[in-house]
């Protein structure tokens, strides 16, 4: 059966959404607290993108050619960068999806209690 990239997308649009608010922050050369309401969309995808962030491996070994499509199509419409830089930017995007995993997992192994 054929999976879905709904977790991937959405997690990828929080790391496309916080990139997005370091760009727009740092056009004067740092970030400041000046800068906190460029942060407000990446954090109310927070709970989106790592809901469902277990099914993102599964989905990503199960991507297809239109698949990519469609998430680089998604990627164009959500960063706010010159075209030229999204493959490269999304490349970064599943490189950082990827480390997000780990850490959460070693997180959840190493540091979370059972109830």
């Amino acid at each position: 059966m054929k999976l879905e990239t709904k977790e991937t997308k959405e997690m990828l649009g929080f790391i496309l959404k916080l990139a997005n608010a370091f760009g727009e922050s740092l056009v004067d050369g740092q970030v400041t607290i000046g800068d906190v309401s460029n942060f407000v969309s990446p954090i109310m995808a927070i709970g989106d993108a790592f809901a469902g962030a277990s099914e993102i491996p599964t989905e990503l070994s199960d991507l297809d050619d239109n698949e990519r499509t469609e998430l680089l199509a998604y990627a164009k419409e959500t960063l706010s960068i010159p075209e030229t830089c999204v493959e490269e930017i999304l490349e970064s995007a599943f490189d950082t999806m990827a480390q997000l995993h780990v850490l959460v997992q070693k997180v959840r192994i190493l540091c979370v209690k059972p109830l």
